[in-house]
């Protein structure tokens, strides 16, 4: 009994700081872009970075997985998953965090439990209660709210609405990516589906900076100490230990006490962008966060039930 309550909390405090690595990642993302480092550029470097870690790693842990080799079929589909449904989630989460207020990214994100219950309904004909139904039209309706408002709440530099599409399209990404992992989760390591993954998503990095052009000034240019800090804690942490404490805290934690520090993102990032970037919380991005948590709290909470 002391032994599982010891696991739960240490799933709970893993769910905690990859949370709060997330919501800080996006306070974080939204200094140094574009800035300090254009979308595409910022890709490949996370990429990169994640791609040698999980490698490294992975040589040194995944011994069992070594004695039965990875058949070149679920290699093949990894990348692909780190090709589509990886760079999808991290492209977009970047050229949406670029152009939208910190504030309406983080609610956006927080709908994602919402795209997996549709992708599962859709795909693995997972039950829709009429509790779910509640909480999706709820989510949704302050999901578009936020999309739809008038881009006088923001920055005249900042086009609010092509930013918060793509806020809601990573979240849609990332949705697909949760669920096509399905597969592989009981039979791989968390190292062995990163480094798969994350080498697709180098890949796909590669051809759009070829195309685009590296553009990191963090790097090139005479160096302020602010910016490299920030890049250091981005790629460190939201992209190196987050990835680990997520699926070790999922593993103990049952959909409804996992789903609550999904509101930590959105409530973290507001503090931040509020208190110490000068960003304005408007009512419309309150009375919105109300009605996606709900939902989404609705959506996450009957999980568990079925």
């Amino acid at each position: 009994m002391k032994q599982r309550a010891i696991q739960l909390l240490k799933a709970n405090i893993a769910i905690f700081f990859a949370e709060l690595f997330n919501a800080l990642n996006i306070n974080s993302q939204k200094y140094l872009l574009p800035e300090w480092s254009s979308p595409i550029t910022m890709f490949l470097l996370r990429s990169a970075f994640a791609m040698i870690v999980f490698w490294s790693i992975s040589f040194f842990i995944n011994r069992k997985e070594k004695e039965r080799p990875t058949p070149i079929q679920d290699k093949i589909k990894m990348i692909l998953a780190g090709i589509i449904f990886l760079s999808g989630y991290i492209t977009f989460y970047l050229y949406g965090v670029e152009k939208s207020s910190q504030i309406d990214s983080s609610l956006l994100f927080t709908t994602m439990p919402v795209f997996v219950l549709l992708l599962s309904h859709l795909f693995f004909r997972e039950r829709i209660t009429g509790k779910k139904i509640a909480g999706l039209i709820l989510a949704l309706s302050g999901t578009i709210w936020v999309i739809l408002e008038q881009d006088f709440h923001h920055s005249a530099e900042n086009n609010s609405l092509a930013g918060n599409l793509f806020c809601l399209i990573s979240a849609l990404s990332y949705a697909f990516y949760l669920i096509y992992n399905k597969q592989f989760v009981k039979r791989y390591s968390i190292f062995t589906m990163l480094k798969w993954m994350f080498t697709g998503a180098f890949i796909v990095a590669v051809i759009l900076t070829a195309i685009s052009g590296f553009d990191a000034k963090v790097l090139t240019r005479e160096t302020e100490v602010r910016p490299l800090l920030i890049l250091t804690f981005v790629l460190i942490f939201p992209t190196g230990l987050t990835y680990l404490l997520l699926p070790y805290g999922l593993k103990k934690l049952n959909t409804t006490t996992a789903a609550i520090y999904d509101y930590e993102v959105p409530i973290v990032a507001t503090a931040v962008a509020v208190l110490f970037m000068n960003e304005p919380l408007a009512l419309y991005q309150i009375i919105a966060a109300i009605l996606i948590f709900i939902g989404v709290f609705f959506v996450s909470s009957e999980k568990q039930e079925d």
